[in-house]
């Protein structure tokens, strides 16, 4: 039978449903990618803003039009928190909780054969039971960790690993603890075995990430500074030499002078930092329980820039948290202007259910996108000065797609510039050496060295 996959979410969200789709087709269903060739339609589901929670019901709604004889089976974090409502005003046939997402493949055929004639699994959430007999939905708080990597994108440039799942912080903005369950991790000693798969199937890049890959903890208490350590001793630990590994969002109390030092001195590991920030207001962020404030993060950003000039790093703001004045966000601003950073991921504040900020004073939408929008404005100034520094540079380029009408390279950069590079041919799935000579219209440009 043919099965189409949709992702919604983030990167692990993809890094699961890759691993979804491996587990399917060696069950030996079939793989489409035409919607209307499909038998079978899995959507994994995302919740963690309200768009978020409307993408995902939009696209049940629309998949259920455009395929309306197929099965349509939810997962993910939307799934894990509201089953019910998924059942009751989207068509799906049947929903899969965070501990059921991997045992699809072996619920498909019985589904199929009995509709409605599976046993449900109590949706404990709100301590409630299921009223549909195809919802699959366990405590989110009996979780174990199930090991997830991406292993058929067909370039074979940058596959993904997730090492981590779940998060013990209880930020007052995040419902994401509630859906994905408590900090767990995959050994220590079985990490070398999944990054050889990712190896071996050919991928160069490897991306390591997690839902708070920061709180990564082994089976003997290893920690994030050890996960790094390896990663950077491939003769040890890895099939090849000729691979380099990308971090996701790491937070920053983590980060201190022996974390950055090793990174600055192996160039297996990217200088490339993609971390929390979430506001620039020390009030504020004690509101949102974060575990640091301004004066420690700066001391972050000096370190990163004096190790690693070249660094990307790139912040996540929240504009628009409840009680968020324009003093507060004045200094948000005047905060992340002060840094040498190459990039914002902005956020706008989006209230969710069970957390404490929903109980909180509310900025008005109006005011939280305006502040958004000046959030991206200084983004791009800060991306601008972030490429233009790096013309002149020798760096590693890994290649992506080719663009054979213009005979255009495009690829990412270790630091993780965007490159255009004329080549006469597609490049093999390898390391080059270019300089970036040129940025126009924030587009950069180089060429081999």
């Amino acid at each position: 039978m043919n099965v189409f996959l949709i992702n919604i979410g983030c990167k692990v969200n993809f890094v699961d449903l890759s691993h979804l789709k491996t587990l399917l087709i060696e069950a030996n269903y079939s793989i489409t990618d035409t919607l209307k060739d499909a038998d079978i339609v899995l959507i994994n589901t995302c919740v963690v803003t309200n768009s978020a929670t409307a993408d995902s019901r939009q696209k049940i709604r629309k998949v259920r039009k455009i395929v309306p004889n197929a099965f349509i089976g939810i997962l993910g974090c939307y799934a894990q928190l509201s089953a019910n409502e998924i059942i009751e005003t989207t068509g799906a046939d049947a929903v899969f909780g965070i501990n059921e997402k991997f045992k699809i493949h072996k619920m498909l055929s019985e589904l199929l054969v009995n509709k409605n004639r599976l046993p449900s699994i109590a949706n404990t959430f709100n301590n409630n039971k299921s009223i549909n007999k195809n919802i699959f939905v366990s405590n989110y708080k009996h979780s174990i960790f199930e090991v997830s990597l991406s292993a058929d994108i067909e370039s074979r440039t940058r596959g993904f690993l997730k090492l981590q799942d779940g998060c013990d912080y209880k930020c007052s903005y995040c419902i994401v603890p509630f859906v994905r369950g408590h900090s767990r991790s995959i050994h220590f000693s079985q990490i070398p075995k999944q990054i050889n798969k990712l190896i071996n199937a050919g991928y160069k890049e490897i991306v390591i990430s997690g839902i708070n890959l920061s709180d990564y903890k082994g089976k003997n208490n290893e920690r994030f500074i050890d996960l790094i350590k390896m990663l950077g001793n491939t003769t040890q630990y890895f099939i090849s030499n000729d691979i380099r590994f990308r971090i996701s969002s790491i937070e920053p109390q983590i980060i201190n002078e022996e974390l950055i030092e090793i990174i600055s001195n192996n160039t297996n590991i990217c200088p490339h930092f993609h971390i929390p920030l979430q506001s620039g207001c020390d009030e504020i962020l004690n509101k949102m329980k974060r575990r640091y404030n301004t004066e420690q993060f700066r001391k972050i950003i000096e370190l990163i820039n004096k190790y690693i000039p070249s660094a990307f790093i790139c912040l996540d703001v929240i504009s628009g948290f409840p009680t968020e004045t324009d003093v507060n966000f004045a200094e948000t601003k005047d905060f992340i202007l002060s840094l040498n950073i190459s990039k914002l991921h902005c956020f706008t504040y989006s209230m969710r259910q069970h957390t404490i900020a929903a109980t909180m004073e509310q900025v008005s939408n109006q005011i939280k996108k305006a502040r958004t929008k000046e959030l991206l404005k200084l983004s791009n100034n800060k991306n601008v000065i972030f490429n233009q520094n790096n013309i002149g540079r020798e760096l590693i380029l890994l290649p992506e797609k080719y663009d054979i009408e213009n005979k255009i390279t495009f690829g990412h950069t270790e630091n993780y510039l965007e490159i255009n590079i004329k080549t006469n041919k597609k490049l093999e799935n390898n390391f080059y050496k270019i300089i970036v000579n040129e940025v126009k219209d924030n587009k950069i440009f180089g060429k081999l060295k």
